[in-house]
């Protein structure tokens, strides 16, 4: 567009704010602006002057017609066409359940996300797109809902990128693809992005390759890591040993080592927080040969445990994570907790004569917060289901859960939910504790004792995030029933409905793609 039709489009603009303005107070109290030039159109005013309620009427009816005619474009040229999609779209009952989601929510509007990421996921699974009559809509949508983003750009297929690249706000397709692909790629095939694949990709999607690059091949992973290593923003090497987590063993220990000198404060808590899971490191006998000297049996018969604080750390004992304690922390104290974190936990027994269950009991005879908190940092790191099960002998935690067997998980939370009828503000802890998706067992026996509780609505409330993620489809049929018995109760009701809608849908959906 030339300057001169930006400033005539500008003095239009203004000018037609000053008739509204006229329009809003009254031609007696503010003049009717005189008509500017609307270039080709070569309007012209009146020869001799009207009153002024003419003049506004005049100044209306030809404002209204030039909004109606519309404005130059930027630019005349139309985009080239779309490319041919590869990947075939949806079924037809898949993409009817889509529709339903996007305009109609079952669940409410404030699960449709869920449902939403539930079924872009399973069409990126089986390797569909979304039909284009819908692209637009999910686009937008995805634009205010960053959840959204990643697995809508991996089932847009050409078509929704070629239109994604013809607005402005829809930018982040072009990055959440790159990363999407690599994703799909890692996950169908095993492939692992080449070097320099990894080294352009945008630094919010490298995270979640690497995670799906893990799941395949820790050591492929490993190498991407390294790969970048030196030049890397400490954020980013932070996140990117994060990603460990899955798979590690000692084959990572080489690279944490290394992490342990690491510039960045944040890039070395990792690294010792990742070694605290590796019993069998280098550092794990560092920490053991610090610790062992500092535990005593007391007492006639030994039963009792004396644990002795630690004097001020080496420089190698601060490189293994002795260093400066956290705001209100005593220092010794707070080393001492890093040393139980790091040791083997076998060092207790040893060092106790006693199985965990009593060597838990002693250490708590003996008053030792710190070295009880370091003990539970191993067992979660670890996930040591023996340990796991003693420290629970001995209190709730709901952090040690995940560290017991699928069976014993799914037992000792539903015995802390008999524990909790009355502290249903502990309630979403006790039941998030069990990863999803739940047992068959679990789901029917958890939702029998919330419909048994006087609080049943309360505690269906704390615990709706973890009922909507964890459910399983087998518990649909006693929902089905509370739903019809619910009574008065409004609140109940409704969650109840959204609960059993969004379970129906999202089993719907699933089996769309079969």
């Amino acid at each position: 567009m030339t300057d001169a039709v930006t400033g005539r489009v500008a003095d239009v603009d203004t000018w037609w704010r000053e008739v509204g303005n006229a329009a809003l107070l009254g031609t007696a109290r503010r003049s009717v602006p005189d008509l500017p030039d609307l270039g080709p159109a070569a309007v012209r005013p009146r020869g001799v002057p009207g009153p002024r309620e003419e003049a506004l009427l005049d100044a209306a009816a030809l404002g209204g017609a030039a909004l109606r005619a519309g404005r130059r474009l930027d630019h005349a040229d139309p985009p080239g066409a779309a490319p041919d999609d590869t990947r075939p779209v949806a079924p037809r009952r898949a993409v009817q359940l889509l529709e339903l989601v996007l305009t109609q929510p079952p669940a409410g509007a404030a699960q449709r996300v869920g449902l939403l990421v539930h079924w872009l996921r399973a069409a990126d699974d089986a390797g569909c797109r979304v039909p284009p009559v819908v692209l637009p809509l999910l686009l937008g949508m995805a634009t205010g809902s960053r959840e959204l983003r990643r697995p809508t750009a991996a089932v847009l297929g050409e078509r929704g990128r070629w239109l994604a690249a013809l607005r402005e706000e829809w930018e982040w397709v072009a990055d959440a693809t790159a990363g999407a692909e690599a994703r799909t790629a890692s996950r169908r095939s095993g492939a692992v992005p080449t070097a320099d694949e990894w080294a352009r990709l945008p630094s919010t999607d490298r995270v979640a390759v690497l995670a799906t690059v893990r799941g395949v091949d820790v050591e492929l992973a490993r190498g991407l890591v390294e790969s970048t290593w030196a030049t890397d923003s400490a954020r980013d090497r932070r996140s990117h040993l994060e990603t460990l987590r899955v798979g590690l063993g000692a084959d990572d220990e080489a690279l944490l080592e290394t992490a342990l000198d690491d510039r960045a404060g944040t890039v070395r808590e990792v690294a010792a927080e990742l070694l605290d899971a590796l019993p069998g490191s280098r550092r794990a006998a560092r920490m053991a040969e610090r610790l062992r000297p500092l535990v005593h049996r007391t007492g006639l018969l030994g039963r009792g445990v004396d644990v002795t604080l630690p004097g001020e750390p080496d420089p190698a004992a601060v490189r293994d994570g002795l260093g400066k304690p956290p705001p209100r922390r005593s220092a010794r104290g707070w080393w001492l907790e890093q040393l139980s974190a790091g040791a083997p936990l076998e060092l207790w027994s040893e060092r106790t004569g006693a199985e965990p269950p009593t060597a838990v009991k002693r250490l708590t005879d003996a008053q030792q917060p710190d070295v009880l908190a370091g003990i539970r940092r191993a067992v979660r790191a670890r996930r040591d289901p023996v340990w796991a099960a003693a420290l629970l002998e001995r209190g709730w935690d709901a952090t040690l859960v995940p560290a017991l067997p699928r069976e014993a998980r799914e037992r000792v939370a539903l015995q802390r939910v008999d524990a909790t009828t009355d502290r249903v503000h502990e309630l979403g802890a006790v039941v998030g504790a069990v990863d999803p998706p739940w047992s068959p067992d679990f789901s029917v026996a958890l939702l029998s004792r919330l419909r048994a509780s006087r609080f049943g609505s309360a505690m269906v409330l704390a615990t709706m995030p973890h009922l909507l993620a964890g459910l399983h489809p087998s518990a649909l049929t006693p929902l089905e029933r509370w739903v019809s018995e619910a009574g008065g109760d409004q609140m109940l009701s409704t969650n109840l409905r959204n609960l059993l809608q969004f379970h129906s849908v999202k089993r719907s959906i699933t089996e769309a793609f079969r």
